[in-house]
């Protein structure tokens, strides 16, 4: 699982960083709110552990901000226990809270549970002018006609869905759906899977970004 990080304090930054990755998760850190918040819509990640108060941006405004783009699950970590501060932090996105200073184990805890929450997302229908995408049920109309889409070209959509308006780099479809070791190996495969679903679909509906990325257009 990687996990982003966005904490200015040194020291609890620093510990959780260390606790996680000793408990096998990859970690990428920022220590204040405009890093957090580009390094967040920029990149993938399974959950974001978020701290509320923050220089340059605070985190209500970030989980806002990567809501609207993204459904990546937010952990917002802060010193306010009051319940009008838990109250915001939900109503900004934030899909759990929890209060320093707190037991790194509960930590972990909450990690596993807010993701697991998160892979259980009923994601929403899609409509691209006469495109109809239902992501559930995994089918896709085209001026009311249903197309058929392979199981490959399905996951491809999925992850350029879950991140519209995101551009995603070919590094990043390419492990997701076939692993590291796929990175010499299916390079090919992705540009026959773009083509055919450029064809079944509509020539402009996935842009190619400078020759490397790709986003829903």
């Amino acid at each position: 699982m990687h996990i982003l990080l966005i904490e200015d304090n040194k020291e609890i930054r620093e510990n959780i960083q260390q606790y996680l990755e000793m408990e096998d998760y990859k970690v990428t850190t920022c220590s204040d709110g405009e890093c957090g918040l580009d390094t967040a819509i920029a990149q993938n990640y399974d959950i974001i552990l978020l701290d509320l108060m923050l220089p340059k941006i605070d985190g209500i405004t970030i989980a806002k901000k990567i809501k609207q783009k993204k459904q990546t699950p937010i952990l917002m970590i802060t010193a306010k226990d009051s319940i009008d501060e838990k109250l915001i932090g939900f109503s900004s996105g934030a899909d759990d809270y929890i209060v320093k200073p707190f037991d790194l184990r509960e930590l972990d805890a909450r990690i596993q549970s807010v993701y697991k929450r998160g892979k259980n997302i009923l994601w929403d229908i899609f409509q691209f002018g006469t495109l109809e995408i239902h992501l559930k049920n995994r089918t896709f109309f085209l001026a009311g006609e249903e197309v058929n889409i392979t199981g490959k070209e399905f996951q491809i959509m999925e992850i350029l869905l879950k991140n519209k308006w995101v551009s995603i780099s070919r590094t990043q479809i390419i492990e997701e759906i076939w692993g590291e070791e796929g990175l010499f190996t299916s390079d090919g495969k992705l540009d026959v899977y773009i083509s055919n679903l450029r064809t079944k679909l509509w020539k402009d509906l996935i842009k190619t970004i400078k020759g490397y990325w790709y986003r829903i257009s």
